[in-house]
């Protein structure tokens, strides 16, 4: 799906490398292989973890799509074992192991932003994704296919290490890469994959059988049950979680450690990779300049799922944009007014509001009923718990201006009486905050051309850069395409239903 490059990025005098992923050039305009490869910058950057490769930016540059990521200073797992020749020592392989599982237990165990689960299941933990830095740092990277909770599954992933219900495209959870966790350390342990084969459909059939070479005669170690559980066929048979393998191998790595004294696993690591690697170590240096200024990132485009429609900001507008004007000194707040409420009043829904702040002024928050007569609250901002819940019986809310710095003792108030109308204890401005009017409903809609175009949609000003998803409502649109002096509109026409890919020729 991607090619994988060495990257140098200088800043105010700071250089620092980077490793960039880069969408190969004829999948740039397949939708299916885009949403794989924005989803992986979507998870990746989500994603902060001691063990696991972080992901800084994602991108273009016209139609090349990338990800750049954390230069790991050393090997994967996979190449180093072939280097080697040999297995690793049973406490280093126990350690990079349990080091997988302390990030697969991070993931696992990610929520979104509602606080519900995601369900992240890696699906491709292999020794080429484990990276083995100089320091002995473990770390576990390509999150790219990884399956998120509710998602239709796919046989996608690597079969040499796949569980059996991955390989059958099954639902899946996170005894998947329990499984495969297992498979990584039982070829560190022997130094030979477990289910060898070149072919992928024979390693499928492979995989769906739970099939695996035995041991190596003769082969003893209290390792040897670890990794049996872990890719036991029947999953109900395997730990239930990562956790639960990781106190399992913490238990190993502890007794080999208090058995025989020696240096922390992570500096035998380092040890041992900087022998098997020696004069290989280092790359040779790169002097060619690396030019961006046509570079667009997508960290500032209010969301990925709107695919190019990013731009360069200057650091000016950036600040002029996220700076808060300075504050006047916050006068003590009034007492409240008193409150009556008639008895039989009708009470309406509360809706949770938090806290206004109004740079000079104070802090205030309402409870209104129905009939009731003008009701004022306001505190300093110093009450940190001020925030409450807000009961709206009005088409509108009106917040009072912050005091004039001439009258410090006028307190910031709220108030609205059961017309809905606003009273205030003397003439001010007032900010009238209106019902944002409902929105209609969307259906998503894929844009792409071949080669790449920019576009607008209808007579909206704001320009796209294909390939991206937008979301229209149904009915009639006028594309308008754009590459170097070709223009071409393309009326469409959006289902409310279904969801629509167009494809437009820009060649000539």
């Amino acid at each position: 799906m991607a090619e994988v490059f060495l990257a140098r990025r200088r800043a105010a005098g700071v250089e620092k490398w980077l490793v960039v992923k880069r969408m190969r050039p004829e999948r740039a305009t397949d939708a299916r292989f885009l949403e794989l490869f924005v989803r992986e910058a979507k998870l990746s950057m989500s994603l902060a973890h001691q063990n696991i490769v972080p992901v800084f930016d994602f991108g273009r540059i016209d139609d090349q799509v990338f990800i750049a990521m954390e230069r790991v200073e050393g090997r994967d797992l996979g190449s180093t074992l072939t280097r080697a020749g040999a297995p690793l020592p049973p406490l280093l392989a126990a350690f990079a192991a349990a080091e997988c599982c302390q990030a697969l237990d991070y993931a696992h165990r990610r929520r979104g932003p509602d606080g519900t689960e995601l369900g992240i299941v890696h699906r491709d933990v292999t020794p080429r994704n484990v990276m083995l830095s100089w320091s002995g740092e473990v770390k576990l990277t390509d999150f790219g296919i990884a399956a998120l909770a509710g998602e239709k599954s796919s046989v996608i992933g690597t079969p040499g290490y796949m569980a059996p219900e991955q390989a059958r495209g099954e639902a899946l959870d996170p005894r998947a890469d329990v499984y495969a966790v297992g498979m990584v350390l039982r070829e560190a342990l022997t130094g030979a994959r477990p289910r060898p084969g070149s072919e992928r459909e024979s390693t499928l059939v492979a995989a769906r059988a739970g099939t695996l070479v035995p041991w190596p005669e003769g082969f003893a170690s209290p390792l040897v049950a670890i990794v049996d559980r872990a890719t036991a066929f029947d999953r109900d048979a395997r730990y239930p979680d990562a956790r639960a393998m990781l106190d399992e191998l913490d238990g190993f790595i502890v007794g080999e450690r208090a058995t025989n004294k020696s240096d922390a696993p992570a500096r035998r690591l380092a040890a041992w990779l900087a022998e098997t690697w020696k004069d290989e170590r280092e790359e040779p240096p790169i002097d060619e300049a690396i030019e961006g200024s046509h570079l667009v990132s997508f960290l500032d485009d209010g969301g990925l799922d709107a695919i190019g429609t990013g731009t360069e900001r200057s650091m000016a507008a950036t600040a002029a944009e996220e700076v808060a004007p300075a504050s006047a000194p916050v006068p003590e707040a009034a007492p409240p007014v008193p409150a009556t409420t008639p008895s039989g009043a009708k009470r309406l829904r509360w809706i949770p509001i938090a806290a206004v702040v109004i740079a000079g002024g104070a802090i205030a928050a309402v409870k209104l009923n129905r009939a009731a007569p003008p009701t004022v609250a306001s505190a300093a901002p110093s009450d940190a718990r001020l925030a409450d819940a807000m009961m709206v019986d009005a088409e509108r809310i009106v917040i009072a201006a912050a005091p004039d710095a001439a009258a410090p003792d006028a307190a910031l108030a709220i108030v609205v009486d059961a017309a809905g109308e606003p009273h205030h204890p003397r003439p001010r401005p007032a900010i009238v905050i209106t019902p944002p009017p409902p929105q209609a409903e969307t259906h998503k809609v894929t844009i792409t051309s071949r080669p790449w175009s920019y576009f607008t949609v209808d007579d909206a000003p704001l320009q796209h850069q294909t390939l991206e998803v937008l979301h229209l409502t149904s009915g009639a649109h006028v594309l308008h395409f754009t590459r170097d002096k070709l223009h071409k509109d393309v009326a469409i026409a959006v289902p409310a239903d279904d969801t629509l890919t167009v494809v437009q020729d820009m060649s000539r």
